[in-house]
């Protein structure tokens, strides 16, 4: 845990949904490297970015909606899908299992995001998202358990309590100039989440996009090491949680210095359940 003259809170800015007319919606770009296309209006808003290390108290998946965890990788290449998929998918199997007491893990995708242009074009991955959102709305997080799952195994899940939680890790040298930022999900007004769709060529899902309001506080572990994760809460159908749902994104660090790598990180997807074991 960090002392107070180590707290490397910061003045930055976040991109918010300001305004749109109608639903908004966000067009997946089929060339990865490339942008995707939103309706609406965005603006960048003055925030107080804290240093979730100096917090007294650990921030907890539960309670603001996401922790920071630990585990060594076996994987030494993250842009080989075999490694991925062989090695990395179980290590957080059995991680998350261990961190959240989940009786079951569904891995069901992840996705890789490169700042600089060149290796993202040349690796056909994804740019970090910088808008504030969340992954999945009430309607889209059982849609998705269903679309992914058998029947049976999804009428296990969604007759229980299970969650959608990310992991998130830095692969490269470091994420300094465009770290993960979250809110405390206590600190986010129900209307600040405004559903949009999120439209593929063949499916449509819908997401939160996340509108400014006073009062939301907002945070970011510094100095993210090779074996640290992020956990963040995207979904939970227990009503009664305080964090189901984790407004997140990204922000440029003033911190970080011209000679700070861009930012390559992997963001796996996942189910957990916590029903009887089967």
């Amino acid at each position: 845990m960090q002392n107070e003259d180590q707290d490397k809170s910061v003045e930055g800015s976040l991109y918010f949904l300001h305004h749109c007319d109608g639903k908004p919606a966000i067009k997946m770009s089929e060339i990865h490297s490339e942008p995707n296309v939103r309706t609406g209006e965005f603006r960048d808003v003055p925030v107080t970015l804290k240093d979730a290390r100096s917090l007294a108290e650990c921030p907890a998946l539960d309670r603001e909606g996401f922790e920071l965890g630990c585990f060594k990788t076996g994987v030494t290449d993250f842009y080989d899908d075999d490694q991925i998929t062989g090695i990395y998918y179980p290590e957080i199997d059995a991680f998350l299992k261990s961190a959240t007491g989940a009786t079951s893990v569904h891995i069901f995708d992840h996705t890789i995001r490169v700042q600089d242009e060149g290796k993202r074009t040349g690796k056909q991955v994804r740019l970090p998202v910088a808008t504030i959102h969340n992954d999945y709305t009430e309607w889209s997080g059982p849609k998705r358990v269903r679309d992914v799952m058998s029947e049976g195994e999804a009428e296990r899940y969604l007759s229980h309590r299970f969650a959608m939680v990310n992991v998130w890790r830095s692969i490269g040298v470091s994420a300094e100039r465009l770290p993960v930022v979250m809110a405390d999900a206590r600190t986010i007004r129900p209307d600040d989440f405004v559903v949009s769709d999120l439209v593929y060529q063949d499916r449509k899902g819908e997401i939160f996009q996340v509108r400014h309001s006073m009062g939301q506080e907002w945070f970011y572990f510094p100095d993210m090491q090779p074996d640290e994760v992020v956990l963040l809460k995207c979904f939970d159908n227990a009503t009664d949680c305080p964090a189901r749902y984790t407004a997140h994104g990204t922000f440029e660090n003033p911190l970080a210095g011209p000679h700070v790598p861009p930012r390559e990180s992997i963001e796996v997807r996942t189910m957990i359940s916590f029903a009887p074991p089967a």
